[in-house]
């Protein structure tokens, strides 16, 4: 595996499979008493105990994906393809439903992921409102849109609309800005927070993929079978910030993640080509005691990665 980084910049050593068994491991979390946790698709959330042991919770159906831990330790499982948010309980293993089916008219079929933020609200994305995910992939369709649960989860709203592919979202430090990972254009908008909604958008940093105005239409999703067009595509996914405001962003078909710093500029991170390694990289969480220790989700993989990284990660709401 090639890391590409000069001296000074965020860097990742000592990566190794932990969780061996779990069961597409998309989005990794870690508890504020360090423990860490995957989204499990043969059963709901996986506890990671050791390098070779987990501790299944629950039961979701479907595919979970974006998971998160809300301020009663529960945790919130994005449930892909069954478009279901649902609160798992770790205690007992019950899961309820926050919300299912549509909202305002659309369906939630592709939800994709769920953030919690400091005063309890959900934000959560739905990828496409299609029914053909694929066909999405290959037209570039900007028909995805984000909503957010009010903190008392009596009700929902969207908030953006017309979104390309909206998938993992993170919010700032002081929670100024929104950051959203669109997959197809493999780039990141940041929406500024306006209470309970967002203002307009703008692209934070670089686009992270080289994909051709001609590998857009009919069939196009096809060419993701060849692995150099794949690379080039990158089509980014998870993401996360550092304690020094980098965003971490995983390009899942590239094998590479890149950090994008406070001023726009993007680096390489990680980059394993093949996939020997780093295969299929979906997010990226950070815990320990001095937070530098990281783990790489993937949906190809039955472990997540852990290593050591070079700057500590920002500590989310349920870390603090």
């Amino acid at each position: 595996m090639e890391n590409a980084l000069s001296s000074g910049r965020p860097d990742v050593t000592e990566l190794h499979a932990v969780g061996r068994g779990v069961d597409r491991p998309e989005h990794v979390v870690v508890a504020g008493d360090g423990r860490v946790f995957a989204s499990d698709k043969a059963s709901a959330v996986a506890e990671l105990v050791d390098e070779n042991t987990v501790r299944r919770i629950g039961r979701a159906g479907g595919e979970p994906n974006g998971i998160a831990i809300d301020r009663d330790g529960h945790f919130l499982i994005a449930n892909w393809g069954l478009g279901v948010l649902q609160d798992l309980d770790p205690q007992t293993g019950a899961i309820t439903t926050i919300l299912s089916g549509q909202l305002e008219g659309r369906p939630l079929r592709w939800l994709n992921f769920v953030l919690v933020d400091s005063v309890g609200a959900l934000w959560c994305s739905v990828s496409t409102t299609a029914d053909d995910l694929l066909d999405t992939i290959a037209r570039g369709t900007a028909d995805g849109f984000i909503f957010r649960v009010a903190p008392d989860r009596r009700s929902a709203h969207v908030v953006a609309d017309a979104v390309s592919f909206p998938n993992c979202m993170a919010l700032d430090r002081d929670e100024d800005y929104l950051y959203v990972v669109r997959t197809v254009a493999a780039d990141v908008l940041r929406f500024p927070t306006r209470g309970e909604t967002l203002g307009p958008p703008a692209r934070f940093g670089p686009p992270l993929g080289d994909r051709r105005p001609d590998e857009f239409g009919p069939g196009c999703g096809q060419l993701l079978a060849d692995p150099q067009v794949g690379r080039r595509w990158g089509m980014a996914d998870g993401c996360a910030f550092d304690a020094e405001g980098n965003l971490w962003v995983t390009l899942v078909v590239a094998n590479r993640i890149v950090a994008i710093s406070p001023d726009g500029l993007a680096q390489t991170v990680l980059e394993d080509p093949d996939g020997t390694l780093l295969s299929a990289p979906t997010s990226i969480a950070w815990g320990g005691p001095d937070m530098r220790d990281v783990y790489i989700g993937s949906i190809a993989t039955p472990h997540v990665l852990k290593g050591r990284s070079s700057v500590p990660g920002l500590p989310l709401v349920h870390q603090r």
